[in-house]
């Protein structure tokens, strides 16, 4: 089966072994698209956990949850990157979350993204959202 991050690598070669514990995101992207995988399947502790500390209170098990399960995570379009690679501290990613939501409507998360990598380990930080 194709990884839901639409890397097109098969799952178990792409986001499940992050999303399992079994190995780290390389960069930041790698980290974004694990991320986008973890709402499709609804893994709610591996977006908690792969959340930076300083900013993890502001997000809620339940909320994310809630809108994880109740959309149809359908495609997602890196738009561009800065830095983020192995051996940076930081880097952003742009990209489009392509989704229906409960009522069904198509809908597109736009965000811009910034993580930081700490002690070997990339965290999202936080995002702002963009107009479509």
């Amino acid at each position: 089966m194709n990884c839901y991050c639409c890397s097109e690598r098969e799952f178990e070669d792409c986001c499940q072994p992050f999303i399992g514990g079994i190995a780290k995101p390389a960069t930041a992207e790698e980290l974004m698209r694990s991320r986008f995988t973890a709402y499709a399947t609804v893994q709610v502790e591996y977006i908690l956990r792969t959340t930076h500390p300083s900013t993890r209170k502001f997000h809620d098990a339940e909320s994310i949850k809630i809108w994880a399960r109740s959309s149809n995570w359908e495609n997602l379009e890196i738009i561009s990157k800065t830095e983020g690679e192995a051996n940076d501290k930081s880097g952003t990613v742009e990209f489009k979350a392509f989704y229906t939501d409960a009522d069904g409507k198509p809908q597109i998360h736009h965000e811009k993204s910034n993580f930081r990598k700490e002690l070997g380990k990339w965290f999202f930080v936080d995002g702002k959202v963009l107009s479509n």
